[in-house]
């Protein structure tokens, strides 16, 4: 019996474009699966001959959802380019400013895109999704958009608008803080904290303790046994603006502690040619295809594993807290990256509540011209969904020879499509011909959603190279038909 091919087209609740492809064999059994991200963005080749100093600029439209992490990862790669050291009160100004874009990611995330799946997983895909949740839980949706009011209007203080920010340069910050600035941050940052404990308390009682949650926690297809990096401070605290990256293996071992100037020496990338994201792996392992054993994850759950401590009180609690309910650490299953979400939403809040106390906000000292110019920079910051990377080179005029820019999604990409697998294979019935209930296929899709995807940041190329040839999976518009169709590359 020939091949056939089951599609969720599209996935849903993601950021950006993408499918899954199951491929079933004449045994019913599955031979493949992959998840396409169906967009091709070239960012880095658009940015190659423009003036560096624009970069921060352009590549925080990648995307709309975690546009400041691009913007701030991108303003530390400048620092290093242009050989200039931010003055301190310019990187606190930084650092205050991108908590709220892991607040504003993690929220949004998790209200609209994550909550349907733990609140009604089995309801029709039509109302599971956040209107569907106003009509079942008013008052934590409610809350939920609520915070929404304020998180806008603090990271328009800081960027000047909402969403692709303008307020990073190389060595430093285009504008200072008021005394004013400080006290309506303060108020709104204290409105939003009420806010985020109540979603906190939401989360534990309804959610951690349902017996939906703790059974996907147990479920076994959901847990991949991987290695995990992620950024560390100098104290092995969690951080998400600054500090060393950790990989630590499986079993919670420590494999390596570097600065991102080497990331080179551990990272490599694979690109395959029927995604247009590229597969980031450890160098000195080799690329072994879809093993968990050689994959490398990052986010939320791998910064829970590679730190030693959340440090501020709420948050440095409800971290031991689900260490120990869930066994200690690391944790494999993917269903937790939920619950880190949640801690790191709080941790990010306390510690505004800190640094907005600190006396140097105000100063008038925000950037630092002078420098020896390198022409060469590495920027790594914790985005929301987990690393993100940017380097870049230039010339002597300061134009761009070579931008490489991994970014979370690109990262976690081998584990989504290793997990996917799994889950297929122990929850999809393939003996119903191609008529598999929306109840399974959603089961796939919570594995995906679990990451907090953004496919635009990963899609950056469609690589050739590899093969003599590529595959286009036609879909025949009257008939629903499918069919797998090889082209050579002349």
């Amino acid at each position: 019996m020939s091949k056939r091919y089951i599609l969720i087209d599209p996935v849903t609740r993601v950021e950006g474009e993408a499918r899954v492809v199951i491929v079933v064999n004449g045994k019913n059994s599955i031979d493949e699966i992959y998840y396409e991200i169906l967009s091709t963005r070239g960012f880095e080749s658009f940015c190659i001959g423009r003036a560096v100093e624009e970069l921060p600029r352009i590549t925080s439209t990648i995307c709309g959802v975690c546009s400041w992490a691009h913007h701030v990862a991108s303003g530390k790669t400048l620092d290093k380019l242009f050989g200039r050291e931010p003055p301190i009160t310019a990187k606190k100004i930084r650092e205050l400013a991108y908590y709220m874009q892991i607040i504003d990611s993690h929220l949004l995330h998790f209200g609209v895109m994550a909550l349907p799946d733990l609140v009604f997983p089995e309801t029709d895909p039509l109302t599971r999704n956040i209107i569907g949740l106003l009509k079942v839980e008013p008052k934590i949706a409610s809350t939920i958009l609520g915070t929404r009011r304020y998180i806008k209007q603090i990271e328009k203080i800081f960027g000047g608008k909402p969403i692709h920010a303008a307020f990073m340069i190389p060595g430093g910050v285009t504008r200072s803080l008021k005394e004013e600035d400080v006290e309506k941050l303060k108020e709104q940052v204290g409105e939003l904290k009420k806010l985020i404990i109540d979603i906190l308390d939401f989360f534990k009682n309804r959610i951690v303790k349902s017996e939906l949650y703790q059974s996907l926690l147990n479920d076994e297809s959901y847990m991949l046994k991987t290695y995990y990096m992620g950024l560390i401070g100098s104290g092995r605290e969690l951080t998400f603006y600054d500090g060393k990256l950790k990989i630590i293996d499986s079993e919670g071992r420590e494999i390596a502690v570097f600065n991102v100037d080497d990331y080179t020496e551990y990272i490599a990338e694979y690109m395959s040619n029927w995604s247009y994201s590229k597969f980031p792996y450890l160098r000195k392992l080799g690329w072994h295809g879809f093993d968990e054993k050689y994959i490398l994850r990052v986010g939320p759950l791998a910064r829970i594993n590679v730190v030693d401590k959340v440090p501020t009180e709420i948050g440095g609690n409800e971290y031991k807290e689900m260490i120990e309910s869930l066994g200690g650490k690391p944790i494999h299953n993917t269903m937790a990256y939920h619950w880190a979400r949640i801690i790191e939403i709080v941790y990010s809040i306390e510690r505004m509540e800190e640094m907005l106390d600190d006396p140097d906000l105000l100063s008038k000292d925000t950037v630092n011209l002078e420098g020896e110019p390198r022409y060469e920079g590495m920027g790594v910051i914790e985005a929301p969904r987990g690393v993100l990377i940017h380097h870049y080179k230039s010339d002597e005029h300061f134009i761009a020879t070579h931008v490489n820019i991994i970014t979370p999604t690109t990262f976690n990409n081998a584990a989504i499509n290793t997990e996917l697998k799994k889950v297929a294979r122990k929850h999809l019935d393939l003996t119903n011909g191609d008529r598999v209930e929306y109840k399974v296929l959603n089961k796939l899709e919570m594995s995906i959603r679990a990451y907090d995807p953004c496919n635009s940041c990963a899609a950056h190329v469609i690589d050739l190279s590899t093969s003599d040839e590529f595959k286009v999976l036609i879909i025949e518009k009257e008939t629903g038909r499918k069919r797998l169709v090889k082209y050579k590359v002349v």
